[in-house]
């Protein structure tokens, strides 16, 4: 049977996301035979419909046992044997499973006849074994100068959409790997050569790897407008701004975004000044801002296609959404929170905190960063509020413990030059791991700027063994059942500003 495989023009496209250890656990078993063989592998994957397409998450591999391939082929043949062990890979999980396999060296990672017969194949088998799953068929090369490459197809409710984006997310760098998928894609190796060591000479990869990026704010605020501010005049190519709230006069001191002008009128939504600003300093940037919350799944489809995301809000249940982003979507934060205590007008304390949420670190919750109690509050509807707090002083008369009813969380005191100082030193450490020029000394570490040598302590726990962190990094929109906070049904939907659309990736080796 000789099928010929057409790419859907509108179906959207697919963007795929894994660890640093996972490509590298992979490149180690695709690789062994190379260079002039194949080698080939199932794997599992989470995965979010999206209104762009499809997002896959890598979770693991289900490698080949003894006689699975064909050593004795140039090219990858899958026993029936090793296939009826993927399809069993289906059973008692929401996971679906793919196929990727290596093209010997220089090249090029595109589908072959025979590629098209097995894809063909795998495609409605594993769709009607996983009852309607994605399926997802990638392939990995090196070319003459030993850079890999890629190309890939995945196949969901009949329609093929082309794999364009590979985003690799490691502890010291972040990669955003464009696909080649084009068969008339013109290619000259050694004028790329010559154009990327003189990058490496000069710089200019990492302008490249900054302009290229695309970073998430989630609160656009105190913390938020500075950060965007200096990624801004970094560089960034691409931002994803989301906060709920509207600009109120007592925002002025510390939002880098706000005006004079500001002040007067129908309040802005906080996305949109931020967005203000971003342009003015360089027009040329896109941005995509929503008036919503980050529990709102228009909000999540955005997020998920970003290189990291800066947490800047002062929301219990927001920076545990940041760690359900970190784990079942890969996609790597650096959060940022601020505390400070005055007493009779005098500062007591001005502590800034910046962690660090990815795959293999403690989640928030590991950390003790929230709390049950504190995200019910938050999330509760006005009449619950005034309930618990009733009963809260009622308790209080009796000289019964009043917590067990409302906490009293509210908002903490924060100033302008403080909230400014933490953004310019997360949005660096965001800077520095796109583009690969350094990394955060600790995972999580707190200073007080009013103490001898800012009073630094580091936080170096490890995992809780028994946190689902643990156990479903990658599993996307299948860990819904693990999650710890969603979203309460009596709140607004987001609102799309704007958007500002990425250009189609040009096919380029990586």
């Amino acid at each position: 049977m000789k099928t010929k495989i057409q790419i859907s023009a509108d179906a959207g496209q697919c963007l795929v996301r894994s660890t640093a250890s996972q490509r590298q656990v992979l490149e180690r078993l695709l690789y062994h035979r190379y260079p002039g063989r194949e080698w080939g592998t199932f794997f599992r994957f989470g995965y979010r419909r999206t209104r762009w397409g499809l997002l896959i998450c890598w979770v693991d591999l289900l490698p080949p046992k003894e006689g699975d391939l064909d050593r004795r082929s140039g090219i990858v043949e899958f026993s029936p044997g090793y296939v009826r062990r993927a399809l069993r890979a289906f059973d008692g999980t929401e996971l679906g499973v793919g196929v990727i396999h290596s093209h010997p060296e220089n090249c090029r990672p595109s589908p072959s006849s025979l590629d098209d017969d097995m894809d063909g194949y795998f495609a409605e088998e594993f769709e009607r074994y996983g009852n309607g799953r994605p399926y997802v068929s990638l392939i990995i090369a090196r070319d003459a100068y030993g850079r890999r490459v890629f190309g890939g197809r995945a196949f969901d409710k009949g329609s093929w959409l082309p794999v364009q984006e590979w985003l690799v997310a490691g502890d010291d760098v972040l990669s955003r790997e464009t696909a080649v998928s084009s068969a008339d894609h013109d290619y000259d190796p050694e004028q790329d050569f010559a154009r990327e060591r003189m990058k490496e000479l000069v710089g200019g990869d990492v302008v490249a790897r900054l302009r290229g990026g695309m970073v998430g704010i989630v609160g656009c605020s105190g913390l938020g407008s500075p950060a965007g501010h200096i990624l801004a005049r970094a560089g960034i190519g691409d931002f994803v701004l989301v906060d709920r709230g509207r600009f109120k006069r007592s925002n002025h001191e510390r939002n880098h975004a706000s005006r004079a002008t500001d002040l007067r009128g129908e309040p802005m939504w906080k996305v949109d000044m931020l967005r203000r600003l971003i342009a003015e300093i360089d027009p040329a940037t896109r941005a995509t801002t929503i008036a919503g919350d980050i529990l709102d799944e228009a909000t999540l489809d955005e997020l998920v296609r970003c290189d990291l995301l800066l947490g800047c809000t002062d929301s219990v249940y927001a920076r545990a959404a940041l760690g359900i982003l970190a784990t079942h979507y890969l996609v790597p934060v650096i959060d940022l929170a601020v505390q400070m205590r005055a007493e009779d007008c005098l500062l007591k304390e001005q502590i800034g905190e910046i962690a660090q949420y990815a795959p293999a670190l403690p989640c928030p919750w590991c950390r003790g960063r929230v709390q049950a109690s504190e995200i019910r509050e938050e999330t509760m509807t006005d009449d619950e509020k005034r309930r618990a707090q009733n009963a809260a002083r009622e308790a209080r008369l009796r000289g019964d413990d009043a917590e067990q009813y409302w906490t009293g969380g509210g908002h903490d005191l924060t100033v302008g030059y403080m909230t400014t100082a933490l953004a310019a030193i997360g949005a660096g450490y965001a800077q520095q791991w796109l583009g690969g020029t350094g990394r955060m000394p600790h995972d999580r570490f707190q200073f007080d700027l009013g103490l001898r040598e800012f009073g630094f302590v580091k936080d170096q726990r490890q995992p809780m063994p028994d946190c689902s962190c643990q156990r479903t990094v990658g599993f996307a929109d299948q860990g819904r059942a693990d999650r710890s906070v969603s979203k309460p049904p009596h709140w607004a939907g987001a609102v799309v500003t704007s958007r500002d659309e990425k250009p189609p990736a040009r096919d380029r080796y990586c």
